[in-house]
C-alpha cells in the first residue's frame, strides 16, 4: 500500500499574467472622455501623490519653469528605475516578449500565442457585440477554413447584428470558399444573441423561432409563406394561405410580436448623452486637412514635487518610504497610460482623415470601406486595439459629429472597378426615394436598376436592406392615394 501523507512537489506551468497597470492602461484606452475625467478623478482621490498641473498663461511673461521641466528635478528616486517605469507604452511589447522568452521551449505555438493575444487585449470594459461572437467562434469549429470565414462574418456585421451582404459577394470580396462561408454562417446563426448574423428581418425572426423550438409554428409559417401579406396586414389573406383562423393568425403575431428586430440592441451605444469630441476636423491654411485633438477634458497631471523632498530626506521609516515609492509607481503608470491614449487616438484619427478624405470634401456619400483590420497594419497593432481606441471616441467634422466607429465600413462594387460605402449607397436610396412618385413608388427592384445607372453593383436583396435600414417599407406600404 502506498504511504500516505502531507508532502510536497514542484512542477512548471505556464499561464498569463496581467499586471494591475496593464488593464488599467487598456481600460482607459476605451472609455470616453467624460468617463475618462470620473476614473483620473477617483485616482486623484487615491493617490496623494498625483495633482493637477494648472495650465501657464503664456500672457504673464514670466520666466517660470514648465511644470514639465520641474517634474525631472529632484532626488533619483522619482525616476523608479528608468529600465522599468519610464514608458508605459513599451509596458505590453517587453511582457510580451519576455513571456515568449519563457515559454519558447515548451512546444509554443501560434495558436497559444492567437489565445495570449486575445487576453491581452480584451481584458477590459464590456465585451463588445464583435468580441461576444469571437469568444464564441473559438469553440465552434476546428476547421481553419470556417474559423477565418466565422472571422470575416463577425467583422461584416453592422450595429444592429445582420450582415448587409451576400455571402457570394463576402466570399468574392475576401477570397474565401464559398462553402466555408456558408458553413460559417450557419454557425453563426446559432450563436448568442439570437438572430445574429441574419441578412433581413425574415431571417432574423426565423432563426429565433427555431432556437425555440418553434419553427413549425404558426408565427413560422407567418414568416416563411406569408411575410408580404402579414407586413401589409392583410391578416384573412395569411389565414387563408395557410388554411388557418383568424385567431391563429393573431396569436401567430402575438408570438413574432415578442422577438428581437435588433439582434445586438444590448450591444449597442446608448445614443441619449452628451459626447464631446476627441477630435475635430478642419481645413488648415495650406488647404489641407489637419486634425485638431481636445484634450481640455483630459487633466494634465503630474507627481507632487513635495515627495520628492521627503524622499530625498532622513525622516522616512522604511514603511513610509516603501509606501510613497508603490504610489509613485501607479501614479507614473497612469500618466503614461493617458500620455499613451491620446497617441493612439490622435494616430487613429490622422489614419482616418487620411483614408476619407473624399467624405470631409464632399460628404457621406463619398465615405470608403474602411476595416479595423487595414488600419491595425498601418499603425502595427492588433485589430482588437483599434477597436477599443474608437470606441466611444468622437470626431467633429465638416458633416457633424460622427463616432470613430462610423468610419469602418463595408462597401459595394461600383462599374468602374471601385466601391462605395454602405452609408453612400444608403444615401443614394435615399434621393432616389424622395424623387420617387408618390402613388406609384419604386419597388426594390427599381431602385436596384437606378442604383446600376449611377455605376453601383448592388443585388436586390441588400438594396431592401438598405432600405429598411432607412426606416422605408416596402413599395405597397409607400402608396399614397392621391
Amino acid at each position: 500500500m502506498a504511504n500516505q501523507g502531507i508532502n510536497q512537489s514542484q512542477k512548471q506551468v505556464q499561464g498569463l499574467v496581467l499586471t494591475p497597470q496593464l488593464r488599467q492602461s487598456l481600460r482607459i484606452l476605451q472609455v470616453p472622455a467624460a468617463e475618462l475625467l470620473r476614473e483620473i478623478s477617483a485616482e486623484m482621490a487615491a493617490n496623494p501623490l498625483l495633482e493637477e498641473v494648472e495650465p501657464v498663461s503664456t500672457e504673464l511673461g514670466d520666466n517660470s519653469p514648465a511644470p514639465e521641466e520641474a517634474e525631472e528635478d529632484g532626488p533619483r528616486e522619482l525616476s523608479l528605475g528608468d529600465d522599468d517605469f519610464d514608458a508605459l507604452r513599451r509596458m505590453k511589447e517587453d511582457w510580451d516578449e519576455s513571456y515568449y522568452e519563457e515559454v519558447r521551449s515548451q512546444g509554443y505555438t501560434q495558436e497559444d500565442e492567437e489565445r495570449r493575444r486575445h487576453m491581452m487585449e480584451s481584458v477590459t470594459g464590456e465585451a463588445s457585440l464583435s468580441e461576444h461572437l469571437a469568444d464564441q467562434s473559438r469553440i465552434a469549429t476546428e476547421d481553419p477554413a470556417v474559423q477565418e470565414a466565422l472571422k470575416l462574418l463577425i467583422a461584416s456585421l453592422d450595429e444592429r447584428g445582420f450582415l448587409e451582404e451576400d455571402l457570394s459577394t463576402i466570399a468574392l470580396r475576401s477570397g474565401q470558399p464559398y462553402e466555408a462561408v456558408m458553413a460559417a454562417h450557419t454557425l453563426l446563426m446559432a450563436f448568442d444573441p439570437p438572430g445574429i448574423g441574419a441578412r433581413d428581418l425574415r431571417e432574423c425572426f426565423l432563426a429565433q423561432l427555431r432556437l425555440r423550438g418553434r419553427g413549425l409554428s404558426t408565427a413560422a409559417r407567418l414568416v416563411n409563406d406569408c411575410w408580404e401579406p402579414m407586413m401589409g396586414r392583410r391578416l384573412e389573406e395569411c389565414a387563408r394561405i395557410l388554411d388557418v383562423e383568424l385567431d391563429g393568425v393573431r396569436e401567430g403575431l402575438s408570438e413574432l410580436a415578442k422577438l428581437e428586430t435588433v439582434p445586438g440592441r444590448r450591444f449597442t451605444r446608448d445614443d441619449n448623452r452628451v459626447v464631446t469630441p476627441d477630435a475635430t476636423v478642419e481645413m488648415g491654411e495650406n488647404g489641407k486637412w489637419k486634425v485638431v485633438m481636445d484634450d481640455r477634458h483630459v487633466p494634465k497631471l503630474r507627481l507632487a514635487p513635495a515627495y520628492k523632498d521627503m524622499l530625498a530626506g532622513t525622516a522616512l521609516g522604511e514603511k513610509e518610504r516603501t509606501y510613497i515609492l508603490e504610489r509613485m509607481r501607479q501614479g507614473k503608470f497612469l500618466i503614461g497610460a493617458i500620455e499613451e491614449r491620446q497617441r493612439t487616438i490622435e494616430r487613429l484619427a490622422h489614419i482616418i482623415v487620411d483614408r476619407q478624405t473624399e467624405f470631409f470634401e464632399h460628404g457621406p456619400s463619398k465615405l470608403k470601406p474602411l476595416t479595423m483590420t487595414d488600419v491595425a497594419k498601418e499603425m502595427d497593432v492588433h485589430e482588437t486595439t483599434v477597436g477599443r481606441a474608437a470606441a466611444n471616441k468622437w470626431m467633429l467634422t465638416p458633416h457633424g459629429l460622427r463616432e470613430f466607429r462610423w468610419f469602418f465600413t463595408s462597401g459595394v462594387s461600383t462599374s468602374d472597378g471601385g466601391t462605395v460605402a454602405q452609408e453612400g449607397v444608403q444615401e443614394m436610396i435615399a434621393d432616389i426615394l424622395a424623387r420617387e412618385n408618390p402613388a406609384e413608388p419604386l419597388a426594390d427592384e427599381a431602385i436596384t436598376l437606378e442604383l446600376r445607372k449611377r455605376g453601383v453593383q448592388i443585388a436586390r436583396r441588400t438594396v431592401a436592406k438598405y432600405r429598411e435600414g432607412l426606416g422605408q417599407p416596402a413599395a405597397h406600404m409607400r402608396r399614397q392615394r392621391l
